[in-house]
């Protein structure tokens, strides 16, 4: 008696699999001698199995080996911080030993820390690399301003920082807009309108600090506040990252 198709095609993806029994398997070989358009069907199952084993392994090989890379990554940056901190050390015990000022130990601290951030931070960091080495070279930056300018006992870090600030929102603000972090905080907002919004605040802000002429006001401590707290939220998420 001949069993309809339909039915035997229901068994096949059983019998591909090796999970039914032996009168079903021996049912559906002699259905399958006499029918190729079950044949047919029983290759494409087999087939899309095969495709479907590859595309699991190929996955499996892919992840392995980002996790690998991102393991490298992290004690290459590792090693990177090590070495930064070597001449840190230094020059640190240099100044305690001949009782000099630690005001240079300071803006040298500060500079190693612009270089860890170009160089140090895209091997610890394991997504996003590009936008959090410029957040963190922006940060590092303002420090070393901030530093620099507490050193030399001037007041022109807030003229120095907000123009610093504008001129690299005005050329790399449009690219990071476009990192996944930032879309997660502006939401469904437009891009252009972010951009060219934070650009004319930059702006203001730069125009403001340049007629105070260095004074110390509620607007340059605001600002200054502003930067220490994107300085803490940045290193804070710096290193959520990269644990």
């Amino acid at each position: 008696m001949r069993i309809d198709c339909e039915v035997i095609r229901d068994l096949l993806p059983l019998y591909a699999d090796n999970a039914c029994s032996g009168k079903s398997r021996l049912m559906i070989e002699e259905h399958l001698a006499e029918c190729s358009a079950c044949c047919g069907q029983l290759e494409q199952i087999r087939k899309t199995e095969i495709d479907d084993s590859l595309r699991e392994e190929k996955t499996s090989v892919i992840q392995y080996g980002e996790n690998q890379l991102r393991r490298r990554s992290a004690v290459v940056g590792s090693a990177m911080s090590g070495l930064f901190m070597i001449p840190i050390l230094i020059y640190l015990v240099v100044n305690i030993y001949t009782g000099s000022s630690l005001g240079v130990f300071f803006v040298v601290l500060a500079s190693i820390l612009v270089a860890a951030s170009l160089i140090v931070v895209p091997m610890m960091v394991p997504e996003d690399k590009a936008f959090w080495t410029f957040c963190a070279f922006c940060a590092s930056l303002m420090l070393l301003l901030a530093v620099t300018s507490l050193y030399s006992h001037g007041r022109w870090f807030w003229i120095a920082s907000s123009a610093t600030l504008f001129g690299l929102g005005v050329v790399f603000l449009p690219f990071l807009v476009r990192a996944k972090p930032a879309r997660k905080m502006i939401g469904n907002s437009n891009p252009v309108v972010i951009v060219i919004g934070i650009d004319v605040l930059l702006f203001i802000n730069m125009m403001n600090m340049i007629a105070r002429n260095g004074k110390l006001t509620i607007d340059s401590i605001l600002f200054t506040l502003g930067i220490l707290a994107g300085i803490v939220v940045i290193a804070s998420k710096i290193l959520k990252k990269n644990r």
